[in-house]
């Protein structure tokens, strides 16, 4: 809350208000808070928070699994392997993350950092024990002379030890110079930091009563303030007295001050509630994320909210996975392992599963078209197979023939009553 006063105030007084919400905003954060926004406190912005929060929790709920490439019968397979030591691995990747923490934790560094580091704990021979999440800001990606990447890590202690590549599990998005990840947070600072500023700036109107200017005036003839003790004083003491839980108290104004008066704030006039949803929704599409996971219905219906959904897996979730499983393959696998046909996928079926109906109503489609076999169905819906061996088995439509293929004639009906006379 602020107050100050004057003999002689000017008319426009109250009709001047403030500059408008953007403008203050602005010229708050300029080359202050906008250097200052880190993607270590970015999540103080809500829509930063929302982005994050989506992205790695709907990562964390993927399965992924270690298959292998084969052929059976003149066809592709992909068997699994629960049993093979990168499976084991990324059901417990280390002593105090489960898989669901380490992938939700090693997401959200993604998305603020544009990069993830992890320490690849083995002995001399053999699988990797364990991955030991590295800070970001811990960890300085370099090129040597001979072009080759390295890792220069620095310690709790303060201490600096270079790593090759074959010791890191490493993750980025898009890189500038090829080897360090782009942060976007720190590409749209300035954008975030006005919807900080933003947020901090509602906070603080409320906290204050939602009146965030009071113009004392002087009664005419008044001598006003005597020294500057006084009128110290005179601040003091109503700090004391109104600020904080003790605004809308009663009080006596001493002897020369006129009756006080407010100054109004519209935010709709002051483009305050304009700036919020306007960051809100820069801020989405800079992250390529729908408005609807931001809290932005206001164009969503049920339609296009659905579609919108879709395009978040298909646009936004599909490159951090490719990314999280092109890097697994490069950094957990051995050279033996890809050469046999040995991969890793997210299961992306549990994230773009619809509704109950809708999927059945899909699957049943699979099944008639001889897609999908009965245990097939079943293992989407997390059952267990048929007992008999008709689970296996796939339908074949018996309307339908290979094309090219002569159609058998048509075999005559000698029952009574249908032969020609």
């Amino acid at each position: 809350m602020k107050w100050f006063w004057q003999k002689d105030p000017p008319v426009e007084a109250k009709a001047s208000q403030f500059e408008t919400v953007l403008q203050r905003l602005i010229a708050a954060q300029d080359g202050t808070l906008s250097s200052s926004v880190t993607p270590e406190n970015c999540m103080e912005s809500p829509t930063v928070h929302a982005i994050v929060t989506a992205i790695s929790r709907r990562i964390s709920v993927t399965p992924v699994h270690v298959l292998r490439k084969g052929m059976s019968d003149g066809k592709e397979i992909k068997e699994k392997l629960p049993s093979h030591s990168v499976a084991k691995l990324l059901r417990n990747p280390n002593a105090w993350q489960s898989s669901h923490e380490f992938f939700e934790d090693a997401t959200s560094v993604l998305v603020r950092y544009g990069r993830f580091h992890s320490y690849k704990g083995q002995g001399v021979t053999g699988p990797i024990r364990e991955l030991i999440p590295l800070h970001p800001n811990a960890v300085c990606p370099e090129l040597d002379s001979s072009y080759r990447p390295t890792y220069r890590v620095t310690d709790v202690a303060g201490g600096q030890k270079i790593y090759a590549p074959g010791q890191m599990f490493n993750v980025r998005g898009p890189a500038r110079d090829f080897i360090k990840g782009d942060s976007p947070v720190k590409d749209i600072s300035r954008t975030i930091a006005l919807e900080i500023m933003a947020e901090k700036f509602g906070a603080t109107f409320f906290q204050n009563g939602a009146l965030p200017l009071i113009i004392f005036k002087f009664l005419e003839g008044s001598a006003g303030f005597s020294t500057p003790e006084q009128e110290k004083e005179f601040i003091k003491a109503f700090h004391e007295a109104f600020g904080g839980n003790q605004k809308h108290r009663a009080m006596l104004l001493p002897k020369g001050f006129d009756s006080p008066f407010t100054v109004p704030v519209e935010h709709d006039k002051a483009q305050f509630i304009e700036t919020r949803k306007y960051q809100r929704t820069v801020i989405a599409g800079a992250f390529g994320v729908p408005p609807h996971l931001v809290g932005d219905l206001e164009r969503g219906t049920f339609n296009n909210v659905e579609q919108q959904d879709k395009d978040f897996t298909l646009n936004v979730i599909m490159p951090v996975v490719q990314a999280f499983e092109s890097a697994m393959e490069r950094d957990l696998l051995t050279v033996a392992d890809r050469n046999s046909g040995i991969c890793i996928r997210f299961n992306l079926d549990s994230t773009l599963r619809a509704d109950f109906k809708s999927r059945q109503e899909g699957l049943w489609l699979q099944r008639q078209a001889g897609v999908r076999s009965a245990n097939e169905w079943r293992e989407i819906e997390g059952l267990n197979p048929r007992d008999d061996e008709e689970g296996d088995d796939y339908l074949h439509p018996g309307n339908m023939i290979v094309d090219g293929e002569k159609v058998n004639e048509q075999v005559p009906d000698d029952r009574p009553g249908n032969q020609e006379s």
